[in-house]
């Protein structure tokens, strides 16, 4: 295996985390039934909380923020249904009716809380490998408001809370990362742990 350099490694980072963003972003929109175009116009001051939220847990600079405008998903441009069909796992089979305002509505569902979990594992993973071990606190907080801001974008046709995503995450995503026959090196489970834990007690209080 070649050895990234760090920049080259922080670019990779940033782009786990822009894949499920965009992909939140294009099934939002289809949700909203607004182009690309119109939603992060409308949803602009969101969207930009979100950015400098990753900005800050990945210590990214501008040039790697700058990938972000060169994948595209916030420019306008089309969303067909088969880019639906990729973000949802292929819920839907191909046919004729994979355009169907039935069939993008279940894709589009489908799609931002199966990116959304995608999101919350690149930061999870981002974080891991980029903040300090005094700054875990700090950047799980982060984490919880990036992911409850990504998570509010697809409302109120599908909303979803930042706590039902990281169930979701915690028990479809984790144990790949965490069971003894995981192939994930030691030092990665290391820094997964105490984010999952943190994460836990911020989103899982005890109820009175």
């Amino acid at each position: 295996m070649i050895a990234l350099g760090p920049r080259a490694a922080e670019g990779s980072l940033a782009r786990e985390v822009f894949g499920p963003l965009g992909g939140v972003v294009e099934c939002a929109a289809a949700l909203a039934e607004r182009s690309v175009g119109q939603f992060v116009g409308e949803r602009r001051g969101e969207l930009d909380r979100i950015l400098a939220g990753v900005q800050g847990i990945g210590s990214f600079g501008p040039e790697t923020m700058a990938i972000l405008d060169q994948l595209g998903y916030l420019r306008e441009h089309e969303v067909p249904a088969t880019s639906l069909l990729l973000w949802s796992g292929g819920i839907e089979e191909v046919s004729p009716d994979l355009g169907g305002d039935e069939a993008v509505g279940r894709m589009a569902r489908m799609g931002t809380d199966l990116q959304l979990v995608h999101l919350l594992q690149a930061l999870v993973g981002t974080a891991s490998f980029r903040a300090g071990a005094d700054d875990t606190e700090e950047t799980a907080a982060r984490i919880v408001e990036v992911l409850s801001a990504a998570a509010r974008l697809a409302a109120p046709a599908h909303e979803r809370t930042v706590r039902e995503v990281f169930l979701m995450w915690r028990t479809a995503f984790l144990p790949g990362v965490l069971m003894p026959s995981s192939a994930s090196p030691e030092a990665v489970k290391r820094g997964f742990r105490p984010y999952a834990h943190l994460l836990e007690a911020a989103l899982e209080a005890p109820r009175p």
